[in-house]
């Protein structure tokens, strides 16, 4: 065996070697030969034979140095019978130490046998493959000699790829990317098989991203170690943390109580405001606790204002609700509080909810209602005062009105002193004009205390005009104002109380009479059909008029647009308030346009409703 010291530089190859006799006797093998015939590193070679065809040997015994055969030859050793073939390239070697005492044959296990030729096209087709992926491949020893790398982009780390021979990866990529791939392969030593880490590194357009993975192979000896650019999927990631941190910040920065619920309808995640609104609670509310189960143990630790004996048909309404939500309801807590609950379903199947603590406004509500009941009341009251005092005042003056009026008209005989009877035509007048301000009071008291009532009948517009222009013409001749009636004769009916219209159109008649001025006094009532199939009854004047901005005064009760009261004739102050009250009650609206020194139109506007089918 010392004679085969010439060819101990063969022992670190991965070929398959064997040095022969020209007899067949085995003198030497390498440690790939022995892993090949599957022999111990102890096991003696004296035993250890090789089959060579006698051809063959012939061949090489006649040949040069260099002259190589292809042979499949036979090997055995000791007791062991199993034999291995071996296609083999055989050649003539020399030991340099007894190159007097003859030649030795060379055995090589070529690489093209089928299994290695397998192997190779196996590891092409992987190398091929690595290029089509953006990864960096290289394969390392444990201290991170690069034996071999291969790489779509050799440009991606700014390293030029001739560095990357025969170099520690860790020496050749800058920090901090060499320190943590150094600490990895320390971590792999170690007894790791499998670590990665990520680093940046600087680049045209800013910083990148990488990340390294490394696994031991399962030869033991050496590394594999996959870098790949991931700054798109980091700049991503990280954009959707800010954005997923902005709207967590959003739903924190709420006043109301947020929160979702999933598909399965486990707890996803809630806001600060709504763990305040249920903090009684609050071990309760986690992620990934279900609402039936967050619910009912609220439920039974008390804390909604649900009597024992109704919890559960609470529970199944609640659910339902949870379930198929709908417009906003109200809870009430056991401690008194009020809190809206809004829920929605969301596009996968969740749901999305908002709570609001409404205590306040339910306080206040409570508050106005109780002021409004209290107004109401002393509305009421006050109704009722005045409708008693008008009823208290009404019989005295009626007695006085019809006393004066007999002795104003001497019903009982003549009276000694002309002027007694003045006085007591005096007396009468102001006895109608009292008696009309109490009606109206009264009137009006009984609309504002919803007492007054609409006895809807048909009724004929130009009929009740006809009659009210009877009634007012004594009082239209006194004043040379003449009356004229504009009615087309298809006018359908309106359905209304009679005797509130006929008291509408007198106020309104009254009115345009004692405003009306000049030589042509005259006063226009109108009826016309409108498009929107409602009527509208307009009475005009052409007499003194008024401001735009007076006409709000006008609707005021005792409003009195004009300083003095004209000569022979003054209001109550009562007629258009008492009228607009009147034609709201049938579903209408009175509307007034006028311009000072030519004259004022009011119009009633009764609604489509209102007017009788044809």
């Amino acid at each position: 065996m010392t004679g085969c010291g010439g060819f101990g530089l063969l022992e670190g190859l991965s070929t398959p070697l064997w040095l022969l006799r020209f007899d067949g006797n085995v003198v030497w093998l390498n440690r790939p030969a022995r892993a090949l015939l599957d022999l111990p590193d102890g096991l003696p070679l004296r035993t250890a034979r090789a089959d060579v065809p006698a051809a063959v040997l012939d061949a090489l015994a006649g040949a040069g140095a260099d002259a190589r055969v292809d042979a499949r030859i036979a090997f055995r050793c000791g007791d062991r019978r199993g034999e291995v073939a071996v296609d083999a390239r055989l050649s003539v070697a020399r030991d340099p130490a007894t190159a007097a005492h003859g030649r030795l044959v060379l055995v090589e296990a070529p690489g093209d046998a089928p299994a290695r030729q397998e192997v190779i096209r196996l590891t092409e087709q992987l190398v091929a493959l690595s290029y089509a992926y953006p990864d960096m491949r290289f394969d390392l020893r444990h201290d991170g000699t690069i034996l071999d790398f291969a790489a779509a982009s050799p440009s991606e780390l700014n390293i030029p790829a001739e560095r990357f021979l025969a170099r520690r990866v860790q020496d050749v990529l800058p920090d901090p990317a060499g320190g943590l791939i150094g600490a990895a392969l320390e971590r792999l030593r170690s007894g790791d098989t499998v670590t990665g880490v990520e680093f940046e590194l600087p680049g045209p357009q800013g910083e990148r991203v990488f990340e390294a993975r490394m696994v031991t192979l399962p030869d033991g000896g050496r590394i594999l170690c996959s870098i790949r650019n991931v700054t798109e999927r980091v700049t991503a990631e990280r954009r959707a943390r800010h954005a997923h941190a902005l709207l967590i910040h959003a739903i924190e920065s709420i006043d109301q109580g947020f929160v979702l619920y999933d598909a399965d309808d486990r707890l996803v995640l809630c806001n600060g405001r709504y763990r305040e609104l249920y903090s009684t609670w609050a071990d309760l509310i986690r992620p990934g606790a279900r609402f039936t189960d967050i619910l009912r143990a609220g439920a039974e630790r008390g804390l909604y204002a649900v009597p024992p004996e109704a919890l559960e048909a609470w529970l199944a309404d609640r659910l339902d609700r949870h379930r198929d939500p709908g417009p906003p309801f109200e809870q009430l807590m056991s401690d008194g509080r009020w809190i809206l609950v809004e829920e929605r379903r969301t596009v996968d199947g969740g749901t999305v909810g908002l709570r609001t603590d409404i205590t306040d406004l339910k306080r206040r509500a409570a508050d106005l209602q109780a002021a409004r009941d209290e107004a109401e009341r002393a509305n009421r009251r006050k109704s009722d005062y005045v409708h008693h005092l008008s009823h208290e005042l009404r019989t005295p003056l009626n007695a006085v009105m019809g006393f004066a009026q007999i002795i104003a008209d001497e019903m009982m005989g003549p009276v000694g002193t002309p002027c007694y009877r003045d006085y007591a035509g005096q007396i009468a007048t102001a006895g109608v004009y009292m008696l009309d301000l109490i009606n109206g009071i009264l009137d009006l008291a009984k609309i504002e205390a919803g007492r007054m009532t609409v006895a809807d009948e048909p009724c004929n517009l130009a009929l009740i005009i006809d009659l009210t222009f009877g009634m007012m013409q004594p009082r239209a001749e006194r004043a040379g104002v003449v009356l004229v009636s504009d009615v087309p004769p298809e006018l359908p009916a309106v359905l209304g109380d009679v005797p509130q219209i006929r008291q509408m159109l007198t106020n309104l008649i009254a009115n345009a009479i004692k405003f009306s001025r000049g030589e042509d006094r005259r006063v226009m009532v109108r009826a016309v059909r409108c498009d929107d199939g409602g009527i509208v009854v307009s009475v005009e004047d052409n007499g003194i008029g008024m401001a735009p901005q007076d006409i709000p005064r006008a609707l005021d009760a005792f409003g009195q647009v004009h300083d003095r009261p004209l000569p022979g004739d003054r209001g109550t102050g009562l007629g258009l308030p008492l009228t607009r009250a009147l034609i709201e009650l049938h579903g209408g609206s009175l509307a007034i346009t006028s311009t000072p020194g030519v004259g004022t139109t009011v119009s009633l506007a009764f609604p489509a409703s209102r007017v009788a089918a044809e």
